[in-house]
């Protein structure tokens, strides 16, 4: 009896649409930033953003404050909504936040045209941010 339910719930997972969509790829033309200019171009700025999570892609804002190692916005994935607020740091070349109870990551940043993709060492697309 508890095969067919493992089973249904394993295909739902699977099946779902949260899984179906791919992260975006970074264009060719996009330039890898160092560290000084990532930290010009996110202090005090604000970016509407798209996040490739486990759980789904995620949007909304966000603010970041670098001399307080903060950023803070409002995001929505799937039918839940809410706030977050996190830390912040630049380490070399690349941008390390940590919101919740998740553990830090590092992501290298690169920029083509209005977009600024945040892109894991693995070279998959986490984020990809615009000015509103």
């Amino acid at each position: 009896m508890r095969r067919p339910a493992c089973a249904a719930i394993i295909l739902a997972v699977l099946g779902s649409p949260v899984f179906a969509e791919d992260p975006p790829r970074l264009p060719p033309s996009s330039t890898r930033l160092a560290g000084a200019t990532i930290a010009a171009l996110y202090d005090g700025r604000t970016y509407t953003f798209e996040s490739h999570t486990s759980f789904g892609v995620a949007t909304g804002e966000v603010t970041y404050d670098l001399k307080a190692g903060t950023n803070r916005g409002t995001y929505q994935l799937g039918s839940r909504k809410g706030t977050f607020d996190g830390e912040i740091r630049i380490t070399r070349d690349r941008f390390c936040y940590k919101t919740g109870s998740t553990g830090e990551r590092c992501n290298y940043v690169y920029l083509d045209g209005q977009d600024i993709y945040e892109v894991r060492q693995s070279g998959i697309v986490d984020s990809v941010k615009r000015a509103p």
